[in-house]
C-alpha cells in the first residue's frame, strides 16, 4: 500500500483559507457553506426540485463510451443517470496533450472519490462526470508539458498544429506526435514501465483525430475501469442540448453583466482581489466565425462580435443559436451556468483559481433561480519517491520547505551550518581594514590633483574586486567540498517542487507512471483519502 500523509499548506490568511474554515467573509458568496456536513444532503433537497434532460444525455455518453475500452463500467454509470434522484459530481479542464499537468488526473481523481464516498452516505445514485473544455482556442497552453533537460525542467512543445477554433476541432498530426512522444521518452530514466507506456501512448494517439480525441482516450485509459464518464463540452450533440439555456443567457444578457460585475465588485471590496477582470460590456460568451472563436459584447441592444463588424439583435443572435449552435460557447461566468442548468450537480470540484472565481457569481446564479453548488477543492498531491525519502529521513529534514519551493533558503542554511571556515566574517574585516588603511592614500590624492583622486577610487575598486574574486574562490571551493550534499539537496528540490512551483504543475502523469507504472496508479487511486484542502504527501 502507498503510505498517504496530509499536510496543511494553506496560507495563514487569503480567501481559500477563510473558506474552508467558514469564515464568516465568505458566506455570502456562496449557497452552501463549505464546513456544513449537512451540505451535501441539503443539494440533494435542491437538485430533485428540478428536472434534466437525462435521456438525452445517456444517449451522449452511450455514443462515446460505447466505441471507448471499459464501456461496460460506463454504461452502469449512465444507467444511474437515467434514475430521476440521481446526481453527479463533476469537474473539468483543458484538452492537454497527456492530460497536461498531474493535476488534471487528480482533479479526475477527485471526483471519482467523492462521488463513491457520497453515494455511501446519501444512498443515492452518484456519477462522476469529468467536462472536458473542447471549446477552448488558448492552443498554447494545452500543446506542451515539461521535460527535463541538463538537469533543467523546460517545455517540450508540440510545435505542428493546424489552425483551428477549438481543441475539439484542432486536428492531431500523428506522424509529428510520435516524433514528439519519442523525444520526451528520450529523456525519460528507464525503468520496467517505460517501453510499455512508450507503446501504448503511440497507440492510443493512433485511435485519435483530434486533440480532444487523444485527451479522452488517454483519460478513459487511466479512469475509465472506475467509471468517469467523459464530456466534451464543444460536442455538436451537447451544444444541440444547450440551445435553450444560450438563449437565456441571450435574453438575459444585461442581468448576466451586471451581476458578474456586482459578484466581482463584493469580491474585491471583501479583500480578496479580482479573480475575474473583464470589462462590463461582455456577454459572456463566444461565437465561432470564419473558424475562429471570438468574444460576443453587449451593449445598447446590441450584440457585437469582437475583431467583427458583425451585430446582431437578440432575436437574430437566438436564431443562430438554434441554427448553429455548435458555432456558440461559453467563457468561466456561463460556463457554470451551462453546467448547472444540463447536469444534476451535486458538487463541483475547483482548482484554488476556479474557487475564487466562483465566488463572484452568485448573483449571477441567484437571478436564475439556481443555488452555487458546493464547491469542494480538488486534491492536491506531491509524490515522493524512495530514494528522496530515504534521505529526508536520514537527515531528519521536514518536507515542508521542499514542498513551499523553499529548497535553496534550507539548503544554503545548511551550507552556511557545515563550513568551519568563515569566509563571511574574515572577508567583513578585510573590506572594512582596507577601506579604512585606504581613506588616507585617496585623501592625499585629492589634495593633490582632482585627476589622482579618480585614479586612487579606481585602485580601491580594483582591490575591492580582487577581494571579492578571492571570497568567490573560497566559497566555490567549500561548495565543491560539500558537492555531493548539495545535489541531493537539489535533487530533492527538482522532485517536489520543480522550478519553485508544486509539482503538480509542472509533472505530468507519464512522468509518475514511469515511476511506479499502470498499476501502481491504479493503487494510488484506490488509496482511501479525503477530498478536501490539506496537501496530500504521497510516498512510493
Amino acid at each position: 500500500m502507498l503510505e498517504v500523509k496530509d499536510i496543511d499548506l494553506l496560507s495563514e490568511t487569503g480567501f481559500i483559507r477563510d473558506y474552508v474554515n467558514g469564515h464568516l467573509m465568505t458566506k455570502p458568496f456562496f449557497d452552501f457553506t463549505y464546513t456544513d456536513e449537512e451540505k451535501f444532503h441539503k443539494r440533494v433537497d435542491d437538485l430533485h426540485q428540478r428536472a434534466y434532460k437525462r435521456e438525452e444525455l445517456a444517449e451522449y455518453f452511450t455514443r462515446v463510451h460505447t466505441n471507448l475500452p471499459h464501456a461496460e463500467v460506463a454504461h452502469e454509470q449512465i444507467k444511474k443517470l437515467k434514475q430521476e434522484n440521481s446526481v453527479v459530481v463533476v469537474g473539468g479542464q483543458q484538452a492537454g496533450l497527456l492530460t497536461g499537468p498531474l493535476y488534471t488526473v487528480y482533479k479526475a481523481m477527485s471526483i471519482l472519490i467523492l462521488a463513491k464516498q457520497q453515494e455511501e452516505r446519501l444512498n443515492v445514485p452518484v456519477v462522476p462526470i469529468f467536462w472536458i473544455a473542447g471549446e477552448d482556442h488558448d492552443i498554447d497552453e494545452i500543446r506542451f508539458v515539461y521535460k527535463e533537460k541538463s538537469k533543467r525542467w523546460k517545455k517540450h512543445v508540440f510545435h505542428p498544429v493546424e489552425d483551428a477554433s477549438s481543441a475539439s476541432t484542432l486536428l492531431l498530426n500523428k506522424m509529428e506526435l510520435k516524433k514528439w512522444v519519442e523525444e520526451l521518452f528520450a529523456t525519460f530514466p528507464e525503468t520496467a514501465h517505460t517501453n510499455y507506456l512508450h507503446t501504448k501512448l503511440i497507440s492510443l494517439s493512433d485511435e485519435s483525430v483530434t486533440f480532444v480525441d487523444f485527451f479522452r482516450n488517454m483519460m478513459n485509459w487511466i479512469f475509465g475501469k472506475e467509471g468517469l464518464l467523459l464530456l466534451d463540452a464543444h460536442d455538436p450533440e451537447i451544444r444541440k442540448l444547450e440551445i435553450n439555456y444560450f438563449e437565456k443567457l441571450i435574453d438575459e444578457v444585461e442581468h448576466v453583466q451586471l451581476n458578474q460585475q456586482k459578484g466581482a465588485l463584493a469580491f474585491a471590496e471583501a479583500g480578496y482581489g479580482e479573480p475575474i477582470v473583464t470589462e462590463p460590456l461582455n456577454a459572456h460568451l463566444f461565437l465561432e466565425v470564419d473558424g475562429e472563436r471570438k468574444r460576443v459584447d453587449y451593449e445598447n441592444g446590441e450584440f457585437y462580435i469582437k475583431g467583427t463588424n458583425l451585430h446582431y439583435s437578440k432575436e437574430q443572435l437566438k436564431v443562430l443559436v438554434k441554427e448553429n449552435p455548435e458555432r456558440f460557447s461559453n467563457n468561466v461566468v456561463t460556463r457554470p451556468l451551462m453546467q448547472e442548468w444540463l447536469l444534476p450537480v451535486l458538487a463541483f470540484i475547483s482548482g484554488p483559481g476556479e474557487l475564487r472565481y466562483w465566488a463572484t457569481l452568485k448573483h449571477v446564479f441567484s437571478h436564475f433561480d439556481l443555488n452555487v453548488p458546493p464547491v469542494i477543492p480538488r486534491i492536491q498531491m506531491t509524490f515522493i519517491p524512495a530514494h528522496i525519502q530515504k534521505w529526508l529521513s536520514q537527515n531528519d529534514y521536514d518536507v515542508r520547505p521542499f514542498l513551499m519551493g523553499e529548497m535553496e533558503q534550507v539548503r544554503e542554511c545548511w551550507l552556511e551550518e557545515a563550513t568551519e571556515y568563515p569566509v563571511d566574517d574574515v572577508m567583513k574585516q578585510v573590506n572594512e581594514k582596507v577601506r579604512t588603511s585606504h581613506h588616507p592614500l585617496r585623501e592625499l590624492a585629492q589634495q593633490i590633483d582632482p585627476n589622482l583622486a579618480k585614479l586612487s577610487e579606481k585602485n580601491l575598486a580594483i582591490i575591492e574586486n580582487q577581494l571579492q574574486f578571492m571570497e568567490k574562490k573560497m566559497k566555490n571551493f567549500i561548495r565543491q567540498t560539500h558537492s555531493h550534499t548539495l545535489a541531493k539537496f537539489t535533487e530533492t528540490g527538482d522532485w517536489l517542487s520543480p522550478l519553485n512551483r508544486p509539482q503538480e504543475r509542472i509533472f505530468h502523469p507519464i512522468l509518475l507512471m514511469n515511476v511506479i507504472g499502470e498499476d501502481g496508479f491504479r493503487r494510488l487511486l484506490s488509496t482511501d483519502m479525503s477530498v478536501n484542502h490539506l496537501h496530500k504527501v504521497v510516498y512510493l
